[in-house]
């Protein structure tokens, strides 16, 4: 998928749309977040934390992964990470939320 914030760039993969929708079904409160963080994060490209940080302000990483405050934090989205560079686009694993 092209990247609508910057055209004919690859955007980030992410792995795990069943567990995903899970999580959605799981936790209806956070329902309209989460299907927003998928469509930005599915649409973006990150080769930094800082790059995911002009999105999501309070995202921090703790190792190789992304750690997402959802609703005031109210709710954890953690997902592994492997950023983007030169030669491939990155790739997020969904793993936990709570």
């Amino acid at each position: 998928m092209e990247s609508q914030f910057l055209p004919g760039v690859r955007a980030m993969h992410i792995i795990a749309r069943p567990k995903f929708k899970g999580f959605v079904k799981q936790h209806p409160r956070a329902s309209t977040w989460l299907e927003n963080w998928w469509r930005v994060a599915n649409t973006s490209r990150w080769e930094s934390l800082g790059d995911v940080r002009r999105l999501f302000a309070s995202a921090d990483q703790v190792g190789g992964c992304l750690v997402f405050n959802a609703l005031g934090n109210n709710f954890r989205l953690i997902v592994g990470v492997k950023y983007a560079d030169d030669v491939q686009h990155g790739t997020l694993w969904i793993k936990h939320f709570f």
